[in-house]
């Protein structure tokens, strides 16, 4: 998790915790203790093992899907949305703290009838769902409504369910600890207490406005991009699927890095996609199982400088006679390859950069001189558009995943008036919609730190390399 994460999750546990104080925290006591049921010791520990994964869920439903529609409205992150979630952060705690009256309110109790017609895990279960729902029932704190408002400023699945689950725990831990002890005369003097003693609840939300204040302090300053982590040294050319690294060691050799070990392969150009690997072998493009390693079909091709492959194509760039060449031929389901044919054509100076392939769709980007641009092509219309482009700036490779774009944008700091020097570059790795809308900076070389090249996108992180002076190496961000 990132720093941002964690202290979202660190926040939305004592935001939990303050809904104990409802109606439906204390009513959940006495109905999973089994109140004046001296027999009910078994059920009653089954009902709280079933309450917390209901109400961890419940959270994870709600903060999840607001996270969610945030990403299709907005995107995901960046330094404009962490500045908007810092400030509803701090606005909402300002309101804990000042002790305002919560507003608006949700009068809702949970349905009595299913403890009497459920077994009592199950009803337990569902009514954990409800309070792990947030806006099911009573609210007792801004940070219920501000976490809402952040998951959806965030537009991170991940994030909301972090959140969702810690605020789920968070409701769920008061009713597993006193509903044991319901008969006891400790827990009866704990849940008197927190009926007759408002100053309480009052340092709850106190305790609420502190998190809240940390959520937007971690938010102001985070740069809205993540720390990597570097996964292979020497290495270059990513390529992802099913949580294994495909890429070109410093030898020239390919490796295959599964489950933290690496395994060499006697080839180049190593890409994977579905379930299939695809290499360079001498004149060969070689089609192996990614499971078994086991060869399933070859095609001759000269000159490839790289490629692509998913469950049913395969994409790659050849380069002769001072013109690049996109090629992109179907694999059979047993992965052989069908005849190649031509998708794109480059006269140098203007080059075609490493291919990406999602299913039936290919990314790729030009660059040429004075301007670069990156272009999404569907194999089976044969439509292609260009998805960006830029004078100033260089685009570079593409990599596509679910509806995402992953690529490289290289900012021209300064530029000597006499032309003497080289201009200096600011490197940034970028993810967007897959129509290059809504952009946000995941990783960032200021200039002199190094040249971002390839790139890679899996479900949960962004893969890149990184060259500086004569050595490569292949870090991982999350996304």
């Amino acid at each position: 998790m990132t720093a941002v994460q964690i202290v979202l999750a660190l926040a939305a546990f004592p935001v939990g915790l303050t809904g104990a104080w409802s109606p439906c925290g204390f009513s959940m006591v006495e109905t999973v203790g089994l109140r004046g049921d001296p027999d009910g010791g078994r059920t009653t520990f089954a009902a709280c093992a079933a309450f917390v994964p209901g109400a961890a869920a419940g959270g994870a439903i709600t903060f999840g899907i607001l996270g969610a529609l945030g990403g299709v409205v907005h995107g995901a992150g960046g330094r404009a949305t962490f500045i908007v979630a810092a400030a509803i952060a701090i606005a909402a705690g300002l309101l804990e703290a000042r002790g305002v009256r919560i507003v608006p309110q949700i009068r809702r109790q949970l349905p009595e009838s299913w403890r009497w017609r459920l077994p009592l895990p199950l009803a337990s279960g569902l009514y954990g769902v409800l309070l792990g729902l947030g806006f099911t029932t009573f609210v007792l704190s801004f940070g219920v409504w501000a976490l809402a408002a952040i998951s959806f400023a965030l537009g991170s699945v991940g994030s909301g369910l972090i959140i969702g689950l810690a605020f789920g725990i968070g409701r769920a831990v008061p009713v597993v600890v006193l509903a044991p002890l319901a008969d006891h005369p400790f827990g009866i003097r704990c849940t008197e207490l927190m009926a007759e003693r408002p100053s309480l609840y009052r340092r709850a939300r106190l305790g609420d406005a502190l998190a809240l204040a940390a959520v937007a302090t971690v938010l102001l300053t985070s740069t809205g991009a993540t720390a990597a982590r570097t996964l292979a040294r020497p290495g270059a050319d990513p390529s992802v699927a099913k949580g294994e690294l495909a890429y070109q060691r410093g030898s020239g050799a390919a490796a295959l890095l599964r489950k933290g070990h690496v395994t060499r392969l006697n080839a180049r150009e190593p890409a994977i996609g579905a379930s299939r690997l695809a290499v360079v072998s001498g004149t060969d493009v070689v089609i192996r199982d990614l499971a078994s390693l086991k060869r399933l079909g070859s095609t001759h091709a000269r000159g490839v400088d790289s490629m692509a492959v998913s469950r049913t194509r395969l994409v790659i760039v050849q380069s002769k006679n001072g013109r690049d060449v996109l090629k992109a031929a179907r694999l059979t389901p047993n992965g052989h390859p069908a005849a190649f044919h031509r998708i794109a054509r480059t006269i140098h100076p203007a080059r075609i950069g490493h291919p990406s392939l999602d299913g039936g769709t290919v990314a790729y980007g030009v660059a040429g001189t004075g301007r670069s641009q990156l272009l999404v092509q569907h194999l089976k219309s044969g439509q292609s558009h260009v998805v960006l482009g830029a004078r100033r700036a260089e685009l570079s490779n593409p990599s596509i995943h679910n509806g995402r774009m992953l690529y490289v944008r290289a900012i021209r700091e300064r530029q000597d008036p006499t032309f003497t020097t080289t201009p200096s570059l600011d490197y940034r790795l970028v993810m967007s919609r897959i129509d290059g809308t809504h952009g946000r900076t995941l990783y960032q070389l200021r200039s002199g730190a190094g040249t971002l090249w390839t790139t890679a996108l899996s479900s949960h992180n962004a893969y890149v390399t990184v060259l500086k002076g004569r050595g490569a190496k292949i870090v991982r961000v999350s996304r």
